[in-house]
């Protein structure tokens, strides 16, 4: 993968993405793919939200490979602040349906879009050429979800094959 292609983006990445890569254990990838995600994060290049990591991680004595992975990696999945708060009711206000009302536990979606959302506000002041990329799989009803709510707001947008190509150009 030649990092010069995707240099100076910065990438926050959803659940959906990081259970992607490990959804096929015996895939001969999943290593490579990992060792140059750990990169991105260790870089500050790639982020993700706290509510996501507590998604994917679990306090069972057994826990799968994925939240084997993604624990020393916490620092990188940035807790909640009050900026973000405020964004994430006026992304809740304006697309209500990216949230299931109903789920008593908190949903990283709106919280992963508006610091997104800050990010992409402080790096385009100094980088206009660079972009603050959403990596989520889009699902079948994606009228409001991650991917159609990203474009509206400015923000690119690729599910970890488009990520993929982007990455091996």
């Amino acid at each position: 993968m030649a990092e010069d292609n995707i240099n100076g983006n910065i990438y926050f990445i959803d659940t959906s993405s990081l259970v992607e890569i490990f959804r096929d254990p015996q895939s001969h990838l999943i290593d490579q793919i990992w060792e140059k995600v750990e990169e991105l994060f260790s870089k500050g290049r790639m982020f993700s939200h706290r509510f996501v990591y507590d998604e994917i991680t679990t306090d069972s004595k057994r826990p799968d490979i994925l939240s084997k992975k993604i624990t020393p990696l916490q620092a990188y999945f940035l807790p909640v602040s009050s900026e973000q708060a405020q964004l994430v009711s006026d992304i809740i206000r304006k697309f209500p349906a990216l949230i299931d009302p109903e789920n008593e536990k908190e949903q990283s979606a709106p919280w992963l879009i508006a610091e997104a959302i800050l990010e992409q506000r402080q790096y385009s002041l100094f980088n206009p050429d660079k972009m603050v990329y959403i990596v989520s799989e889009l699902n079948g009803s994606d009228l409001e979800g991650i991917f159609s709510i990203s474009k509206s707001l400015g923000l690119g947008h690729l599910d970890l094959s488009g990520f993929y190509r982007l990455y091996n150009r």
